[in-house]
């Protein structure tokens, strides 16, 4: 036992060494923290706790048979038993679907690659052991651990590092884009709510120009943002939630435009969904996506995410409301976010700069402050909270009734108005009446309480893709406040930031400027290929009072038509009274999408990186 315990602190400093090196490496855009490695000991101490009880009963098998027992046995048997099922889950996981099935398993090939790299540890293990026996153990431990602890508090070879280019662009405004995750725009006072929710946007609203009839690009958030950020739509860019990749080469990131011209480019997100490997921190100077614990990131948490979710199946009190995971629920605070941003603005640099924040505070779970639920929400006591359908207390036959949906608005109308207040203090300290800086807000898509029997965001009614979109123009308000009724998309966002900078819109933008003159004739898209099956692709083309939706892929599609002057939330299909206009919009919609190339056929491929922990934590997949 006490040659275990010997062996025990070397096996805990080497796991977390390579495993905080695994991470650095995955992440190389985040600046060397010491805590990881730290945080990383901690919960590979757990591991190596929980192993040495069965090493210790076969260590003492084996010496009553009178088999020789050395401290380098120990260790290696130490060592194996600790990290041997982490890289055994981290192989399974990589065959586990996005929903949580587990089809992938029953094939050979998982296994086969958990045989390799189990096989692999076990040559290295005794590789290492052989090494030892030639010299003392003791001064082998010494050394895998002095190397383990300076590795993990030092070493970041990765790192990208800080562009520090000096490329003229003096007098150039400030580019601050505010994004106000799952917003929609009927639940701000100023798009025509009954409810003053954010009394102080709408202040800044009246010295924007406001735009009332944007849409998003899609309504998943990573999609959505890449949109706003490339200029182009989501099968032109490619990502979708279950191919979470994009060619920065083919669609390039407006972030790597602007400092090219010799901005600095940052942004912080409030979401795990917007992790830097999905394609969104590409031509960013600095990123700023660490949403949770540190040690959430290694693979040894992974394992104990993956455990508490099988835990979370048995159902209360262990599924704690859809979001198991202890301290890990996948998201930051706005005021978090934004004191961030923060520092980043008043770091002393002198370059104009490019922020991009995205505020995930009211996406579901709506959970208001206590002082924002006093003032908007009403005494209550039905079966919902804020947690909806995924609460612990939510009867899985339960049929929801109006006043339900009033309750989960009254909450979402409290987030707002907390976020509201949080955003507000930020802008005070930017002092946009003296400063030469632009502010563009808009939402990544919009969200649904009830209408037409949907909730949160998996559709495209109007309610789920009409959002927020307004333009504060540097310095004066003056003259530059009006509202603007010619329609606008999420891909327009990157073209108005350009144009704004005095820099050339690339013709591979689809977007096209909010302050250019409005085309004479000028569909708008919405496309929700974020579906776990491809079947359910859905997409939405506006002209005039006009909405197509087109479901389905391949040969098995299906239109409807609403007109929106009628029946604003999009419910009413009138395709049948107006063939003529769905055959006209139906012809546009096909010759727009084939202008790059769009291949439905690619919605039925799944490679590239897929964050399925964090999809599955903020409800976008099953658990």
């Amino acid at each position: 036992m006490r040659r275990l315990f010997l062996a025990l602190p070397v096996v805990v400093l080497a796991a977390a060494a390579a495993d905080t090196l695994f991470v650095r490496e995955r992440l190389a855009h985040r600046e060397l923290d010491p805590a990881l490695f730290l945080e990383s000991a901690l919960l590979w101490l757990v591991f190596a706790l929980i192993a040495l009880l069965p090493v210790r009963w076969w260590l003492a098998r084996r010496e009553r048979a009178g088999r020789a027992v050395d401290a380098t046995m120990a260790a290696v048997s130490l060592a194996f038993v600790s990290i041997a099922p982490v890289l055994a889950h981290w192989r399974l996981d990589a065959f586990s679907d996005l929903g949580g099935g587990l089809a992938g398993l029953k094939t050979a090939r998982p296994w086969l690659e958990v045989g390799g790299v189990i096989s692999a540890l076990w040559l290295v293990l005794w590789c290492l052991g052989k090494l030892a026996t030639r010299v003392r153990p003791v001064w082998v431990g010494v050394a895998v651990s002095v190397a383990s602890i300076a590795l993990g508090l030092f070493a970041n070879p990765w790192h990208e590092g800080k562009d520090d280019s000096t490329a003229a662009a003096a007098g150039k405004p400030n580019l601050l884009l505010l994004i106000w995750d799952t917003t929609r725009a009927e639940s701000l006072s100023f798009y025509g709510y009954d409810k003053a929710t954010t009394p102080h946007l709408e202040q800044l609203a009246r010295e924007s120009m406001v735009f009332d009839m944007a849409r998003s690009a899609s309504r998943y958030t990573l999609t959505s943002h890449l949109s706003m950020l490339t200029g182009v739509y989501p099968s032109h860019h490619g990502a979708r939630m279950t191919r979470q990749r994009i060619s920065p080469r083919d669609t390039p990131s407006i972030a790597a435009t602007l400092r090219e011209h010799g901005y600095r480019t940052a942004a912080f997100v409030g979401t795990g969904v917007l992790t830097a490997p999905t394609g969104v921190a590409f031509g960013f100077e600095h990123f700023d996506d660490q949403v949770d614990p540190l040690v959430c990131d290694t693979r040894a948490w992974a394992l104990v995410h993956d455990l508490q979710s099988v835990v979370a199946s048995l159902g209360p009190p262990f599924s704690h409301n859809g979001q198991p995971h202890w301290f890990q629920d996948f998201l930051r605070p706005a005021n978090e976010v934004l004191a961030h941003a923060s520092q980043w603005i008043e770091n002393g640099d002198a370059r104009p700069w490019f922020c991009m924040i995205n505020l995930y505070d009211a996406h579901w779970p709506y959970r208001p402050d206590a002082q924002s639920s006093q003032k908007w929400v009403e005494p209550y006591d039905g079966l919902v909270d804020g947690f909806h359908m995924r609460s612990d207390r939510y009867p899985r036959d339960y049929k929801m009734q109006a006043r339900d949906d009033v309750h989960l608005r009254e909450l979402y109308d409290a987030e707002l108005f907390e976020l509201d207040a949080a955003v507000d203090r930020f802008l005070a300290a930017l002092e946009l009446a003296k400063s030469n800086t632009a502010v563009l807000m808009c939402a990544d898509h919009g969200e649904a309480f009830g209408e037409g029997g949907r909730y949160e965001h998996g559709d495209i009614l109007e309610p789920q893709v009409h959002i927020p979109f307004l333009l504060r123009l540097p310095g004066s308000a003056q003259g530059s406040a009006r509202r603007v009724s010619t329609p606008i998309s999420g891909v327009d966002v990157a073209p108005t930031l350009l144009e704004i900078a005095g820099i050339a819109i690339p013709a591979q933008y689809t977007g096209v400027s909010a302050l250019a003159p409005a085309p004479a004739e000028r569909s708008i898209l919405v496309e929700d290929r974020d579906q776990l099956d491809a079947a359910d692709v859905r997409l939405a083309l506006y002209d005039g009072k006009w909405k197509l939706v087109r479901r389905g892929i391949g040969t098995k599609l299906r239109y409807q038509l609403f007109d929106l002057e009628q029946d604003r939330t999009g419910l009413i299909d009138v395709s049948a009274e107006q063939p003529e206009i769905v055959m006209r919009m139906q012809t546009e919609l096909d010759r727009l999408r084939a202008s790059w190339h769009a291949d439905d056929r690619k919605d039925q491929e799944g490679t590239g990186y897929t964050n399925a922990d964090a999809l599955r934590g903020t409800g976008y997949a099953g658990n």
